[in-house]
């Protein structure tokens, strides 16, 4: 199996192996459209069975420091076009279950991704990021099964901005921890 790790920023790439899978990895850059374009490119040139997305999220409910698997991804900025029939709500539950080296993970989470920082609670979702959603979308459009692993480094609306910078060595670490389990 191949596997495509993608991250926004150097700060989150940890290294990442999985018996019998080969692992290439992907800065997308901050953002839905860089990472978007980023992952449209690695898809075309490594043809991956599987795209592992790994890096940082607030939180409204998750306590900081902890681990948040995410198999749903929900579109923050398009939810408030729904009535046009935007698509704005993606879950990967059935896809990923036939995935063996991720089968023991709890999955059932939610990120929410929009194109802001986000510094005060405005929607439900168990992690908040910028540039999931496009990935999930350009993910489901080519049958490529989508799972992200974020790293809680804020609690939303509590000076979200500066907890997350302050908090990226402390997620560098504790990623490469919770892969480093995965052995």
């Amino acid at each position: 199996m191949h596997i495509l790790v993608t991250y926004a920023i150097p700060q989150e790439r940890v290294t990442v192996s999985f018996p019998d899978c080969t692992i290439t990895y992907c800065e997308t850059g901050i953002g839905k459209v860089n990472a978007l374009l980023s992952v449209m490119d690695a898809i075309a040139n490594k043809k991956p069975d599987l795209i592992l997305n790994i890096g940082t999220a607030g939180s409204v409910d998750r306590e900081v420091d902890s681990i948040v698997i995410c198999d749903t991804f929900v579109d923050r900025d398009m939810k408030k076009c729904k009535d046009f029939g935007a698509t704005y709500h993606i879950d990967f539950k059935e896809e990923l279950s036939s995935i063996p080296v991720i089968n023991h993970w709890n999955k059932s989470n939610i990120c929410n991704t929009g194109d802001s920082f986000v510094t005060q609670i405005i929607d439900e979702a168990d992690a908040f990021d910028m540039e999931n959603f496009a990935v999930a979308a350009l993910c489901k459009r080519r049958n490529i099964p989508f799972v992200s692993v974020k790293y809680i480094t804020d609690k939303i609306g509590e000076n979200s901005v500066k907890h997350w910078e302050d908090k990226l060595e402390d997620a560098n670490a504790g990623l490469q921890a919770f892969f480093n389990s995965q052995k």
